[in-house]
């Protein structure tokens, strides 16, 4: 071991230093504390031994003068001292210092601290080791558990159909987010509401899951396909000769198929009042009875409803309990309609286009600029799923990179014509010239845009009637002809 040797007695250090090369260290002798910091600059000692009296820079200051250093931090300083300077060993200690002996040095002594510091340093290096292999495995085991997780978010995602719907607006953001919450306790019962096509089934799977694959049961049961008089026994099940013609054994329901995970009761509202008070009852007891059952069977589910309906509405009727409304609405979430959040609109477009472009192995990559002024003046009564449809359907009968409004036939039906017909009155379509040279369309139409704008004194509703193009339509255009007044309302 490399020992850097400081004391200003000559013999002293050759004494110490005769005694450290018998036994194989290395040994460089200082006179004072300015040599020794200029030695321990250019070469890096273990060990440092030196005397706590000396002239100029005293042992303690030195001690204190390689700690500051960065090599100094693995250094050990080991302090020699008269009798009478016990006080400042014991000082020298406080500062860092690993021991101090008393001179006239003792081999001996001398030789145990050294063993002693050689040994340290071995199990400390052997710590450092074990640190470095402990770090090493943990980051491995975790990229590995996030590869993991990143594919079972995959299954996930295929399983759920979640890699089919994308969540682009803040709004959507939000809502997966409760989603997510929700899925944290189980005996919270959530109500989604929202229009047909919204994905009220995509998100009570998300609730299910969470963000990771569920190997717990999620059975869903529409309300509204089932008649009255079946559906009592397929959601509780029955006991033998409960029915005539029914089996002999009974037949569990979709509440024991259920157990452990999730009963998603699809299109709640549609539920009669009689099954309605079973429902709330297995909701606030934990508790059923099979049809023809005289034994209760406890429950473990999470219960999620949906409906498209206004429920308050029924609930103002007559039609819906008060109580289970309520009840179901500890967790809610409202899913809005697609054409009042028209910032996804296109993205999701772009998105089911690539979908599906990949699948039927087709070139399309995007929607041109007139394709998604077109999408976005549709109002979407469908929502995500019929958006989802024209986009297959689009893909289905055309190959391009780029969607045109001529591929999008499927919407024409939709769109009311009397823009082209009050154009008409205007321009006769067959009897008009445009100029050899050319012309920007975009200029005129963009001055259309703020002539109607300016004709009906700011108000967007009736500039955009007068064109015979949705209010979106419009206000989409005008963000694009002069982004000022488009932010005003």
């Amino acid at each position: 071991m490399n020992i850097l040797l400081v004391d200003d007695s000559h013999f002293s250090r050759y004494c110490v230093a005769k005694s450290l090369a018998r036994v194989g260290h290395n040994v460089i002798e200082c006179e004072n504390g300015e040599d020794a910091l200029k030695r321990f600059s250019e070469c890096y000692f273990p060990l440092v031994l030196t005397d706590i009296m000396m002239p100029g820079i005293t042992g303690l200051e030195l001690l204190r003068k390689i700690s500051a250093l960065p090599a100094g931090k693995d250094t050990d300083v080991v302090l020699f001292t008269a009798s009478n300077q016990v006080e400042l060993a014991i000082e020298a200690l406080r500062a860092g210092a690993y021991d101090y002996l008393l001179k006239p040095i003792n081999e001996q002594e001398l030789s145990i601290i050294i063993q002693r510091v050689i040994e340290q340093r071995l199990i400390l290096k052997e710590h450092r080791q074990l640190k470095e292999q402990f770090i090493y495995e943990v980051e491995a085991a975790t990229e590995e558990t996030r590869q993991e997780l990143e594919r079972l978010k995959e299954v996930l995602a295929h399983t759920s159909g979640t890699h089919q719907v994308g969540f682009f607006s803040p709004i959507m953001q939000n809502l997966v987010l409760q989603a997510q919450k929700y899925h944290t306790d189980r005996a919270i019962p959530v109500l989604i509401e929202g229009e047909t096509g919204t994905g009220k089934e995509l998100f009570a799977s998300m609730i299910h899951n969470g963000c990771l694959l569920s190997g717990e049961p999620f059975v869903p049961i529409n309300c509204a396909a089932i008649s009255p008089t079946l559906f009592e026994s397929e959601l509780f099940g029955y006991e033998a000769g409960a029915y005539t013609g029914g089996l002999t054994k009974g037949q569990k329901g979709k509440i024991d198929l259920a157990q452990g995970g999730t009963l998603f009761l699809d299109e709640i509202g549609e539920m009669s009042m009689e099954l309605q008070a079973k429902l709330l009852r297995v909701i606030q007891e934990k508790e059923f009875f099979r049809v023809g059952g005289l034994q209760r069977i406890k429950t473990d589910i999470r219960i999620i409803c949906a409906t498209n309906v206004d429920l308050y509405e029924r609930l103002k009727s007559g039609t819906f309990r008060k109580d289970l409304y309520y009840r179901l609405k500890v967790g809610h979430i409202l899913i809005p309609a697609l054409r009042q959040r028209p910032e996804d609109i296109v993205p999701l477009a772009e998105l089911f286009l690539k979908q599906f472009a990949q699948d039927k192995g087709k070139r399309f990559v995007r929607l041109g600029a007139e394709a998604a002024e077109l999408l976005l003046a549709y109002e979407w009564p469908g929502n995500v799923r019929e958006l989802r449809n024209a986009m297959e359907w689009v893909v289905f009968m055309y190959d391009d990179r780029e969607v045109k409004p001529c591929h999008l036939g499927i919407l024409n039906s939709h769109f009311s014509s009397d823009f082209s017909n009050g154009f008409a009155r205007i321009i006769d379509p067959l009897n008009f010239t445009l100029p050899q040279g050319g012309f920007c369309l975009d200029d005129y139409t963009d001055r259309i845009i703020e002539k109607a704008l300016d004709m009906h004194k700011g108000n967007k509703a009736e500039a955009a009637r007068m064109l015979g193009i949705t209010r979106r339509a419009f206000s989409y255009r005008l963000e694009k002809a002069n982004p000022r007044l488009a932010d005003h309302d």
